[in-house]
């Protein structure tokens, strides 16, 4: 019996490289935004450097049998036992709600980064707007919401402090008072919170539901039909799933936890669309210059569709849909001549990267039409 118990040990020591050598079983790789490393070459030079040494303990870390399953169980116990998400920046709110911690920075206002700062980049987006206006274009601003500041009463305690002021009340009043074009989602959701039929947020995602983003693509449709004096394209509603299974990216931070067992859920909502209309050569193009927000409505075909192959320049830096297929950066395109070819540039952002308004766009449109 104990040789028998010793050589199941050795052979349970040894499983993982087997594995790792002949993937005798199919493992589910883990999900998230990573790269694993590459085996690396040996030579002369890479071995008395002790630079393949490194790379291959990484390597071999990385790509041993059976790894993705030890790290769901390890994450999973965590999870259950502490409360505990092993993922970059995600916290586990009261039942069962995730959030970023950044968003959580937001709502309370520590990420604050001053009236003086927020006035500067306010003037200088005015005389931006002022200009795109002399050219036929029109600059607006949507503030989309964040999940901590729709839903602060899941926050964990330890989060809970005093607010101060925010980036958000701070860029609200200063885009009244200098006259920035803006639609206020944050707000709009807000004051929907007790009313809407289907959540607007889910417990395991980040970002609004794909129900919540249905909406915010309905009041941006009608925002550019309004300043073009033009009847665009819209989504016509053919009908609602309800599901308590999340689909698309409704779960994204839960999913990037890679636990064991799927988190609860609450019952959300599918609108099924298809366009009004096929696009016209009059139709206005649409620029939309934003953060993760905009990727459900763009992988939803809205700048396909109902804005005329409009761009998506996501965080001001690669270009969408172009770097799909070879990687194109705002930063090596002329920026007037981009321009030109909208009709309406959006600047949509959640509260929670308002400390970096605009991502760069302000200065350098700024910089391309000399305004100080």
């Amino acid at each position: 019996m104990k040789q028998f118990l010793f050589g199941t040990v050795i052979a349970l020591m040894f499983l993982p490289m087997i594995q790792h050598k002949f993937r005798f079983f199919e493992e589910t790789p883990l999900k998230g935004s990573y790269q694993l490393s590459e085996k690396p070459p040996l030579n002369k030079e890479s071995w008395f450097l002790g630079k393949y040494q490194e790379k291959q303990e990484l390597y071999i870390s990385e790509h041993t049998g059976f790894r993705p399953g030890w790290v769901r169980f390890y994450n999973q116990w965590n999870y259950s036992l502490f409360s505990k998400a092993n993922a970059a920046g995600v916290i586990v709110g009261k039942e069962g709600y995730l959030y970023e911690e950044n968003y959580i920075k937001a709502y309370y206002g520590t990420d604050f980064v001053g009236e003086k700062e927020v006035s500067g980049m306010v003037r200088k987006l005015k005389r931006i707007q002022d200009t795109l206006d002399q050219k036929g274009i029109t600059l607006a601003v949507i503030l989309a919401p964040g999940k901590a500041s729709y839903l602060p009463e899941f926050v964990p305690d330890r989060y809970h402090q005093t607010r101060k002021r925010t980036n958000y009340q701070e860029y609200k009043d200063q885009f009244e008072k200098h006259a920035i074009r803006n639609i206020d989602m944050h707000q709009w959701f807000e004051s929907m919170k007790n009313t809407t039929k289907y959540p607007l947020f889910s417990k395991t995602g980040i970002h609004w539901t794909a129900y919540g983003q249905s909406l915010a693509v309905d009041s941006m449709t009608k925002y550019v039909s309004n300043a073009c004096h033009c009847d665009l394209p819209r989504y016509v509603l053919d009908k609602i799933v309800p599901s308590s299974k999340p689909w698309l990216d409704d779960d994204d931070i839960g999913r990037v936890m890679n636990l064991m067992v799927e988190l609860p859920e609450l019952e959300l909502a599918y609108p099924e669309f298809h366009p009004s209309r096929k696009a016209k050569k009059t139709d206005p193009k649409v620029l939309v210059i934003a953060d993760s927000f905009y990727w459900g409505p763009f992988n939803a075909n809205v700048s396909h569709f109902l804005f005329k192959e409009g761009e998506f320049w996501y965080y001001n830096e690669q270009i969408y849909p172009a770097t799909f297929t070879k990687e194109t950066l705002v930063k090596h395109q002329n920026l007037d001549r981009k321009l030109k070819e909208n009709k309406v540039v959006f600047i949509l952002i959640t509260d929670a990267n308002l400390y970096k308004f605009g991502f760069g766009f302000v200065d350098m449109a700024a910089k391309q039409y000399g305004i100080q």
